[in-house]
């Protein structure tokens, strides 16, 4: 599934002082998933997005499981990344917020933001996921469902 077509990025300053949520998740920072010196382990922070992105995509009646099951589509992951501006540590609550979104055929741009308890943007990600039909392996169309969503949230 490589691709050679450019795809959409936000700015992490563009992500940062973003002020909209298309969809929102509070997470407690748990003590497995800090490091041994007390931050949050940099992976987790990538599990912490895709939560939003699952919570995303059953609000728009594509929840996860069922999309998994029925074998129609998938949406795996182009491109990750995170910038962080502040640290994480067991016990913090925060604020998962799908805060922007691009929509092009067959893959979206979500772009996150971290907010903690006393609204400091701790990081900002942003993940590119690309539609395939999971029979053939080959690109396919944003579901319509995801795509009114994203659409209607981000105007």
């Amino acid at each position: 599934m490589p691709s050679s077509a450019p795809m959409h990025r936000f700015e992490r300053q563009e992500l940062k002082e973003s002020h909209g949520s298309l969809f929102a998740d509070e997470v407690a920072i748990r003590f497995q998933d800090v490091d041994a010196a007390g931050s949050l382990f940099f992976a987790r922070l990538f599990d912490y997005l895709h939560g939003a992105y699952e919570g995303l995509l059953e609000s728009a009646g594509c929840p996860l499981p069922l999309v998994l099951a029925e074998k129609s589509w998938a949406a795996p992951l182009r491109h990750v990344e995170a910038d962080y501006f502040g640290p994480l540590t067991f016990g913090d609550r925060v604020v998962v917020h799908i805060a922007l979104a691009h929509v092009e055929e067959t893959e979206i741009t979500l772009g996150y933001r971290v907010v903690k308890e006393d609204e400091s943007v701790a990081a900002v990600g942003q993940t590119v996921h690309t539609f395939i039909d999971v029979g053939n392996r080959t690109r396919r169309p944003v579901p319509p469902e995801l795509t009114r969503l994203l659409t209607a949230l981000a105007n």
